[in-house]
């Protein structure tokens, strides 16, 4: 029984010392926070990030360079209006609601990304006028969104491309002006819109 006895005390200290080593460890282990860009929450991790990773708020990819997070914009889409976020790092930008591309343009001069204009985030309650200055190869394609855009037969919108510039639109918020620009030019529909006092001069 003694012998037993001293095992078991050996065993026991063993394992108390083991666990005073642990604790030990644990302690020096540090934590990074990482605030997610998109929802803000506070993410907790043992060491600075190398790479993108999931937010455990939100669960989209947090942008990641040189251990930091980069910023975030937000972007409208022209198909629905969903508000979604891109980064430097986005190569294909695709709508959250309606999963629609949204055209990103790469500046020439370095890395650093755009969108077009027709899906920048304006808020505008002047009255806009829609023209259709110029179309590409897309002839067809265009002409079958014209139709449906002005409830119009193919005639009158033939009509159209062939008085070119023509005014598409008249009235409209810059809201809308930028949704038909952005559509239109998916087939190659060279659009403006100008305020309607700034039209008539």
């Amino acid at each position: 029984m003694l012998g037993l006895a001293v095992v078991l005390l050996v065993i026991g200290f063993i394992g108390l010392c083991l666990s005073a080593y642990f604790a030990l460890q644990v302690r020096k282990v540090t934590s990074h926070n990482v605030t997610c860009p998109f929802c803000e929450l506070v993410n907790v991790l043992v060491d600075a990030p190398g790479e993108d990773f999931p937010c455990v708020g939100c669960n989209r990819m947090i942008p990641i360079v040189e251990g930091k997070t980069i910023p975030v914009a937000q972007v409208r889409c022209g198909y629905c209006n969903e508000l979604n976020f891109y980064s430097d790092k986005t190569e294909v930008l695709l709508c959250e609601k309606c999963n629609h591309e949204i055209p990103i343009a790469r500046d020439d001069r370095g890395p650093k990304k755009s969108i077009p204009a027709a899906f920048i985030v304006i808020d505008d309650e002047a009255l806009y006028e829609l023209q259709l200055v110029g179309q590409g190869h897309k002839t067809e394609e265009l002409i079958q969104a014209l139709q449906h855009m002005l409830a119009l037969n193919r005639n009158q919108v033939k009509n159209m491309l062939n008085e070119m510039p023509v005014t598409v639109l008249t009235g409209i918020t810059r809201k809308k002006a930028e949704m038909l620009k952005a559509q239109l030019s998916l087939y190659e529909g060279e659009v403006e819109f100008h305020p309607m006092e700034e039209a008539r001069r």
